[in-house]
């Protein structure tokens, strides 16, 4: 993936439109992001990530497993009824297991009918999600993630 990200670095540089960008936010992001008022908490709410800069946050989106909070890490849970679920654990308690998944509902699970479940070592969110974008694309949702703080350029 280290190809892909020094293939959109050039994106730090342009000037971007942060309305086009909140566009491609609520159609690739807003489904596991929170940003503001808008989107779905599942995973890091992008508020904490602006910290970080844009280039930080270039790299966590084109390369999602870069590095993963263990809160964030995507879950297999395979059940006794045939079911396999996949996402990151919501709450655990002694008797079930609870899964957030990205466009669907928690779902919780009895731990009475979890035949395996394992970590997958990676995030929810899957690579990929770049495509069909350019640099310019990628300057716009920069742009509407972290926006220019007042006084700045």
């Amino acid at each position: 993936r280290q190809d892909l990200i020094n293939a959109f670095l050039p994106a730090l540089k342009l000037s971007g439109n942060a309305t086009a960008g909140q566009a491609i936010y609520l159609e690739r992001c807003a489904s596991c992001h929170r940003l503001g008022a808008q989107g779905q908490a599942i995973g890091p709410d992008l508020a904490t990530v602006k910290a970080g800069g844009k280039e930080k946050v270039l790299v966590n989106i084109l390369d999602p497993n870069r590095e993963v909070a263990p809160n964030y890490l995507n879950y297999t849970i395979d059940t006794k009824d045939g079911e396999s679920l996949n996402g990151i654990i919501g709450n655990e308690t002694a008797a079930s297991v609870t899964l957030r998944q990205a466009s669907v509902s928690d779902t919780t699970v009895l731990r009475a009918n979890i035949v395996r479940m394992e970590s997958t070592g990676k995030s929810l969110m899957p690579e990929g999600l770049e495509a069909g974008l350019n640099s310019q694309a990628m300057a716009d949702l920069l742009e509407f993630i972290i926006p220019p703080t007042v006084g700045s350029k």
